[in-house]
C-alpha cells in the first residue's frame, strides 16, 4: 500500500467517525509516523508504505477514532512556531490562546526587566513563549498538578535553554505561599473556566484533558474571583493581569476588576468573540 492509498483509507474511517478536520488530522498523523514534511507527503504519496508502519498507523487511527486527541497521540503541537510536549495530565495548546500572548508581548516590549507570572501554566505555552520573544523577562511559571507540571518542566527546559525562568510547583489559590515573591509587572492566567455542570458536556476530545484544567466550578469564575481578589496585590503600580476567558464571561470578569477599582478592556478574538480581559489599576490608561 502506498501513502495515497493509506491516506484515503485513514480519511475514510475519520470521516465515518464524524472527525473534523478529518483529511488534515490524517495527514497528520501519516506525516508524524513516516517522518514527511508536509511537501514531502504530496511528493512522496507513490512511494510504499511497509507493513509494519501500516499496522502502527491503523492503531494510532483507532485512537483518535475512540476520541482520544490527536494531540496526545503525536505527544506535541506546535504554538506560534514552537513544538510543545503534550500528553495525559496537560491541557492543550489551542490557537485562541496565541493572541492572548500576542497582546502581552506587546505590553512587554515597552517595558525593561520586567517580572511577569504565569498561573495555571499547564504546558508553559503562554510564559514561554512570552520569554522566548522577550528574553529579559523575570518569569515565574505556576503550576499544580504533578502531570502537568512534568510538561512543563521539559517544555521550558527544551525551549527556553539557559534563559533565566522560575517553575513553581503551587497552588494560585493558596497566595500566601506567593508572598516573599518579588511584585510583577505581568500577572497571565489562562485559568479553568468551564462551569462544573457543562465539564460532562464536553466534546469527546476534551473529555480526555485534565478536569483539573477545564473545571472552574459552579460559575466558572473561581480562578477569577481569586486572582483579582489577592494576586492584585502582586502588581507593581502599573502591573497589569491578563485573562482568556470563555466567550460569556467578559461583563462578569469586567465587574471584578472594577470591584477592586481596576480599570478594564475586552478584547475579542479573530472570530469576533470575546477572549481576553486585562485589568490595570484606574489610575493608569490601558
Amino acid at each position: 500500500m502506498n501513502v495515497k492509498e493509506l491516506y484515503r483509507n485513514i480519511c475514510k474511517k475519520f470521516n465515518n467517525a464524524d472527525i473534523d478536520s478529518a483529511e488534515l488530522e490524517a495527514r497528520f498523523l501519516i506525516c508524524d509516523t513516516l517522518g514527511l514534511s508536509s511537501t514531502e507527503f504530496f511528493i512522496k504519496d507513490s512511494e510504499t508504505v511497509n507493513e509494519e508502519k501500516t499496522d502502527e498507523l491503523y492503531k494510532l487511527s483507532e485512537r483518535r477514532i475512540n476520541g482520544e486527541p490527536l494531540q496526545y497521540i503525536l505527544g506535541k503541537w506546535d504554538f506560534m512556531g514552537r513544538s510543545y510536549k503534550v500528553g495525559p495530565g496537560v491541557l492543550i495548546p489551542r490557537p485562541e490562546t496565541e493572541l492572548l500572548c500576542e497582546k502581552i508581548i506587546e505590553c512587554l516590549r515597552t517595558k525593561k526587566q520586567a517580572v511577569v507570572y504565569d498561573l495555571c501554566s499547564g504546558s508553559g505555552c503562554i510564559g514561554i513563549t512570552l520569554k522566548a520573544e522577550v528574553p529579559d523577562i523575570d518569569l515565574y511559571l505556576v503550576e499544580k498538578s504533578p502531570e502537568a507540571l512534568q510538561y512543563l518542566l521539559y517544555n521550558s527546559s527544551a525551549l527556553l535553554s539557559k534563559t533565566f525562568h522560575t517553575a513553581i510547583k503551587g497552588d494560585v489559590l493558596q497566595f500566601e505561599l506567593f508572598e516573599l515573591y518579588p511584585q510583577a509587572d505581568i500577572i497571565v492566567s489562562n485559568p479553568p473556566y468551564i462551569r462544573s455542570s457543562e465539564v460532562p458536556d464536553l466534546q469527546k476530545e476534551v473529555t480526555f484533558e485534565p478536569d483539573m484544567a477545564l473545571d472552574g466550578g459552579e460559575d466558572g469564575l473561581i480562578f477569577y474571583r481569586y486572582i483579582i481578589a489577592n494576586w492584585s496585590q502582586k502588581l507593581k503600580d502599573d502591573g497589569e493581569i491578563f485573562f482568556e476567558i470563555g466567550e460569556d464571561q467578559a461583563e462578569a470578569v469586567s465587574a471584578m476588576f472594577r470591584e477592586i477599582g481596576f480599570d478594564s478592556r475586552v478584547i475579542k478574538d479573530y472570530n469576533n468573540h470575546d477572549r481576553i480581559v486585562k485589568g490595570r489599576r484606574a489610575s493608569y490608561d490601558i
